[in-house]
């Protein structure tokens, strides 16, 4: 491990549990008309943060270019909690309306299909205030145990427009983003992507950092404290070099060495999952974070107080593997519609299971996952409609039902099976979006198995298969499924021991000198009716 001199300092990112939202923003929905005019494919980022004040000012370049002919108007998200100053394009000022967390910009010329503007939006405000980061977004404006500024930003549930002028929409996401922030000395600033350039004058200093890859607006992120910055190799399948970069606060220094250890591990073991890792031109960043965590790209906040699970000499940290699985789901593949959340946190829950199966035993995993079962309250389908906003579907069912489906998707494909598959759908969607239906499609084409009804009962509905069992003689009975219209394989323990057995609709008649259990290791969510003739 090597300490790296950054500037004037030696500087040392979920399995969330969800919770009713309070901050009246949310993102997604259905574009507005406007919107669905133009899109963003670079933001310029220069902002100055005032801690004492909790205020921020500066300007945001933003790189626009029309969808279609005809584009009078551009129509960003800003909250109202800022004032605008002022728009302009090539040093002329245009007019603006910002109201109603709308900010609407009249160009001087129509763009035409293709044609692109720069837009300079100069403001300044009080942020909003993360009252339960990450839950409610917006800016942490808390302490470290010194009583040092300790300052953290998410705003995965709002969308950047808590801080940023953005489109906040899952379906835009740059292409790139400059973020140069600006704070009072000796502080640093811990960001995406990475650091290119340090400028210190008088008594502030401006840290550029810049990402490259492909980025949602919720996941650009910015980190203040006096942080440390602690860093070792990792050697992707190429041979090439990545940074792992701890940024965390003096106090606990002593924990950098084993949880850079640790997410090396992890990223070994996720690559044999999903492929490598995405932004291996970059780095793979941890910041030290009052707030529990959040997949901010590259620069994943961790504030799970380095509490880790120990079994067998070996340690692992659920808060780390969660966030860093964000990076294949969520990151590296995302998603055009919020109604498909489940995708992002549902497979990365799973996949915390997963983890367990392998690093420690099979066990483990089936604990872990009838540790999901009871958390889930199956009050609406996952997926409740098209052009679903994060309010819409934000519930504990996305984490668990979500992640108890792919376990139920990995008994009916088997474990191989399963693994290749999802290993070569991250695989071809590297940087792209992705959808439910797109996702069933893949699974089906690659397996050969119909898989629909299966996705349809579990993700557009409330209903489980009830399983029947009818004792009709002596050690005879009858199992089925009345309620639904396709073929599931369960698993059926009779005193002739456990079968993989196709039930249905129609009954399945089987011997047994015990009454059969069906699915005893719980692949599916289920209720089972035991019957007499």
């Amino acid at each position: 491990m090597k300490a790296v001199k950054l500037g004037c300092l030696f500087l040392i990112s979920l399995l969330f549990v969800p919770q009713l939202k309070s901050q009246p923003w949310h993102s997604g929905g259905v574009l507005s008309e406007i919107q669905q005019g133009f899109d963003v494919h670079f933001y310029d980022i220069n902002l100055e943060i005032h801690p004492d004040e909790q205020f921020i000012s500066g300007f945001v370049d933003v790189y626009v270019f029309a969808l279609k002919d005809s584009v009078t108007v551009i129509e960003l998200d800003l909250v109202n909690h800022y004032q605008v100053d002022s728009v302009t394009f090539m040093g002329a000022e245009l007019g603006f309306e910002h109201g109603s967390d709308k900010l609407l910009i009249t160009l001087q010329e129509m763009l035409q299909t293709d044609e692109r503007v720069k837009l300079r939006v100069h403001y300044s405000g009080n942020p909003p205030v993360a009252r339960r980061p990450p839950w409610d977004g917006g800016f942490n404006w808390s302490k470290d145990p010194d009583g040092n500024h300790w300052i953290g930003v998410s705003c995965q549930m709002e969308g950047g427009k808590l801080w940023l002028p953005v489109k906040d929409h899952p379906t835009s996401r740059a292409d790139s983003i400059s973020i140069n922030i600006t704070v009072p000395a000796p502080y640093f600033v811990a960001s995406n992507g990475l650091l290119e350039q340090i400028n210190e004058q008088d008594d502030k200093i401006t840290y550029h950092w810049f990402t490259r890859y492909p980025i949602h607006n919720y996941n650009v992120s910015i980190n203040i404290g006096l942080f440390e910055a602690y860093e070792k190799p990792y050697f992707t399948q190429d041979g090439s070099m990545m940074p792992v970069v701890f940024y965390v606060l003096p106090q606990y220094r002593e924990h950098a060495d084993e949880i850079l250890d640790m997410t090396i591990e992890k990223l070994k073991q996720l690559r044999a999952y999903f492929g490598e890792f995405g932004f291996t031109s970059e780095k793979f960043g941890l910041v030290h974070t009052y707030y529990l965590g959040m997949e901010h790209q590259t620069i994943n906040s961790y504030g799970n107080d380095f509490q880790y699970f120990t079994k067998d000499g070996k340690s692992y940290d659920w808060l780390l593997l969660h966030e860093m699985g964000h990076e294949w789901w969520g990151n590296l593949v995302t998603i055009r519609d919020w109604a498909d959340f489940w995708i992002h946190e549902g497979i990365t829950t799973f996949t915390d299971a997963l983890f367990l199966w392998d690093f420690y035993s099979p066990e483990l995993y089936h604990e872990k996952l009838a540790e999901y079962a009871p958390r889930i309250s199956n009050r609406q389908p996952i997926i409740p409609w098209e052009n679903a906003t994060t309010r819409d579907v934000y519930n504990h069912d996305v984490y668990y039902k979500g992640a108890y489906f792919m376990h139920t998707l990995s008994y009916v494909l088997g474990r191989p099976t399963f693994l290749n598959i999802i290993r070569a759908f991250v695989d071809q969607n590297r940087y792209g979006y992705t959808s439910t239906a797109e996702l069933r499609d893949f699974f089906e084409r690659y397996s050969g198995m119909a898989l629909s009804g299966l996705f349809e009962l579990y993700l557009y509905g409330t209903d489980y298969p009830e399983v029947v069992i009818e004792q009709v003689g002596l050690q005879q009975y009858e199992v089925s499924i009345p309620n639904i219209s396709f073929v599931l394989p369960m698993d059926i323990e009779t005193s002739s021991g456990l079968n993989r057995i196709n039930l249905s609709a129609d009954p399945v008649m089987i011997q047994s000198e015990s009454v059969p259990v069906a699915d005893p290791e719980n692949w599916y969510l289920k209720r089972v009716i035991h019957r007499k003739q």
